[in-house]
């Protein structure tokens, strides 16, 4: 059993294998009551699996079954152990981090709740397990990697953003789309060739706004290094870029300085945006970062949440989602709330009657 600070989808199947590891084998039919991460939505042809979570059930072999929605008795009996983990477990004892609250949890499983006798099936859970684990779905060779992989523009400062936390990268990869992973402990970030470059300490759930800075990262200060890889850089980028940073270094003291600058543009720009107004700022021998921010501060508009990759994965909102609801004929609603009488004309009815005509929505029309 462990406790987790979050019920995303990444945590939800990273505890699965956790169980899965600590069970040594896979129930063949595991039940879920339609939380979102296993199922999208019920219809007529009954419940719509998540595609993400059917790929990691297929991986592990067994088979998801959603309860119905509004019919409790299709659920199982799970409830009544969450109280008998609240009050044997957790009252009365303080724990001073999530560790150590997985390390009691530990020792409470191995000497009270496996060993104490179920009073309806009369043995130690431990006695029933050994009895059923022959029973369970071997587990893979590998397990299912759970780990988030998600792209991140590097801003001009050298980092990376996650959950609201930063994480440097080597200077020279400033603008550039990188391809991070996210463990349980750790963020990795590659180049775009998909090379490991950076390992971080993974900030915990509620810390943001703090920065993981890897030294060697920063830029050196060999002046000659700085410039090979700046013009590496600019060349990758077209001819356009080449013939401004040649400018921007000839006439500009702190041109290596600037030249990082607009790089960093390009977290906040598209890539073709961005190299308009370095050939406007060429053509007109406007050599500088504060030229090439006006240009596009008038010319071209930001990259929006979606294309600027945003710290968190962007949903529609729920309502968003569903399938639109279909507006019913005034009609209707009229004949819930008037009487007409034998001379085609409304009556005023008395409000009482109304409540009791437009009280229950479920027995009358139908969900609007």
């Amino acid at each position: 059993m462990h406790f987790v600070q979050t019920q995303d989808f990444t945590t939800s199947l990273r505890e699965h294998v956790h169980a899965f590891a600590y069970l040594q084998g896979v129930a063949v039919v595991c039940l879920y009551d339609n939380l979102k991460v296993v199922v999208l939505r019920h219809d007529q042809d009954g419940p719509l699996y998540n595609p993400r979570f059917l790929a990691f059930a297929t991986h592990y072999g067994f088979k998801p079954w959603a309860c119905q929605p509004r019919r409790p008795r299709t659920k199982g009996r799970v409830e009544r152990q969450f109280d008998f983990v609240q009050k044997n477990l957790l009252n009365g004892r303080t724990f001073r981090n999530l560790a150590h609250l997985h390390e009691v949890t530990a020792w409470w499983l191995a000497n009270v709740a496996d060993v104490q006798v179920h009073r309806e099936t009369k043995q130690r859970p431990i006695d029933r397990y050994a009895q059923e684990q022959p029973h369970l779905v071997p587990l893979p060779a590998q397990p299912y990697d759970t780990a988030q992989v998600l792209y991140r523009i590097a801003d001009v400062e050298g980092f990376v953003c996650y959950q609201q936390n930063a994480y440097s990268v080597p200077w020279q990869f400033i603008g550039q789309a990188l391809p991070l992973r996210i463990t349980a402990e750790e963020v990795i970030i590659y180049s775009p060739a998909v090379t490991e470059m950076a390992r971080h300490r993974l900030f915990p759930p509620g810390v943001a706004q703090q920065q993981s800075v890897d030294r060697a990262h920063r830029p050196q200060d060999n002046a000659a290094e700085q410039l090979t890889l700046l013009r590496e850089r600019f060349n990758e980028l077209g001819a356009s870029a080449r013939r401004f940073l040649d400018g921007l270094l000839r006439d500009q003291r702190c041109g290596k300085n600037q030249a990082r600058r607009v790089l960093g543009l390009l977290s906040s720009y598209t890539r073709k945006d961005w190299l308009a107004a370095l050939e406007r700022a060429v053509r007109y021998g406007a050599y500088s970062a504060q030229a090439v921010e006006r240009i596009l501060a008038a010319q071209a508009q930001p990259k929006s949440a979606l294309e600027a990759l945003a710290d968190q994965e962007w949903r529609p909102p729920e309502p968003l989602r569903d399938e639109p609801v279909t507006p019913r004929s005034p009609a209707e609603y009229q004949q819930l709330c008037e009487e007409v009488n034998d001379h085609g004309q409304a009556n005023e009815t008395h409000p009482a009657d109304n409540d009791q005509r437009c009280g229950d929505p479920d027995e009358s029309a139908g969900p609007a």
